[in-house]
């Protein structure tokens, strides 16, 4: 099968970029080793909670100007799909971020395999890039 992208992981950089390419109706497909989105943050940090600030009353009422405070917060087009509505705790719990981009990937609609850990990447002399899974495809 030929995709025009392919992400490697469901993390926030690969769900984020994944959002971006459905909004726009690229052609596109993300493959994750895990069970389902970031599971990355189901083990780290071994404390279990984000180093990431949660600035859920920044003072400001200007939704950009909150976005600017929202270190955890992927972008949408959905005002409601924000990390702070998960959330109060000023360095929050790993698990509602895991919460959180598990959501973010449902609402969305992101196209994800989960379970597909990806063992090979080659490129050829044509410049396409071949990936292969640990199943052989």
């Amino acid at each position: 099968m030929v995709r025009d992208y392919l992400i490697i992981g469901a993390g926030p950089a690969g769900l984020q970029l994944a959002a971006l390419l459905e909004r726009d109706g690229r052609d596109y497909l993300v493959l994750e080793r895990g069970s389902g989105p970031g599971t990355f943050f189901t083990k780290y940090p071994r404390h279990r909670q984000l180093i990431s600030v949660n600035k859920v009353h920044t003072g400001y009422t200007d939704p950009e100007l909150d976005l600017r405070m929202d270190w955890n917060s992927l972008l949408s087009d959905d005002p409601e799909l924000l990390f702070s509505r998960y959330s109060e705790e000023y360095f929050p719990h790993a698990d509602d971020f895991v919460r959180y981009l598990a959501d973010f990937a449902d609402r969305t609609g992101v196209r994800v395999e989960y379970g597909t850990e990806v063992v090979r990447v080659s490129r050829a002399d044509d410049g396409l890039f071949t990936v292969s899974d640990a199943a052989g495809r």
